[in-house]
């Protein structure tokens, strides 16, 4: 099997930084950091494939040669631009909270074993983990005790928080808002662009 080449090397990058997105999930400051290393990798494939093309073939190599360039790949490279010459890449996390409740605890008079709360946290500070102060039950037994109920579950989403209107703009032509979701569907584009190149070097 041949030695991977530059192009390789850096699709690979990009794979893992897909896989270490998907474990840095509980942590916010994590996910901006992996999301913005993606961007930038993402870019850089195709400066890789230039040097490389150009060393074999002698000629130049133009990204337009593929055609399966999405809304969403064009916000990558608006995104990498932005990161490189304008504003940093921010994000807002919306959790999802889950709490789970005693049996003697009723609400509005009913029974409740499980209850759902969700919050929207814009994340002013890129560099936390979680928000200062985070969101929980305190209770009050007949006995004048208190007890804290913490979720028990908490399940995050991780939204592009654009910082002025062309931004905005951006990401709305794009239509795709979701971390996650925009690294999923571009991913699939960028395999398809490296197989694409794959095959123009052996043609």
């Amino acid at each position: 099997m041949a030695d991977p080449t530059d192009v390789d090397l850096v699709y690979y990058d990009l794979r893992d930084s897909v896989n270490l997105l998907d474990s840095a999930r509980a942590v916010p400051r994590e996910v901006r950091r992996v999301f913005s290393r993606y961007v930038e990798l993402s870019q850089r494939l195709t400066s890789a494939m230039r040097k490389d093309f150009k060393a074999r073939q002698g000629s130049s190599w133009e990204a337009s040669r593929f055609s399966g360039w999405t809304p969403s790949t064009e916000l990558l490279k608006y995104l990498r631009n932005e990161d490189q010459h304008g504003e940093q890449i921010f994000i807002t996390v919306h959790d999802h909270h889950v709490y789970v409740f005693p049996h003697e605890i009723g609400i509005n008079g009913h029974r409740t074993r499980e209850l759902s709360a969700k919050s929207e946290w814009q994340m002013t500070n890129q560099m936390l983990d979680r928000p200062p102060e985070g969101l929980e039950f305190s209770v009050t037994w007949d006995d004048g005790t208190h007890e804290v109920i913490l979720p028990t579950r908490t399940e995050s989403t991780y939204v592009l928080y654009p910082r002025n209107d062309e931004q905005r703009k951006r990401i709305a032509q794009a239509g795709n808002a979701d971390v996650y979701s925009l690294v999923a569907e571009t991913f699939v584009t960028l395999t398809r662009y490296h197989e694409f190149y794959l095959r123009e070097i052996c043609a």
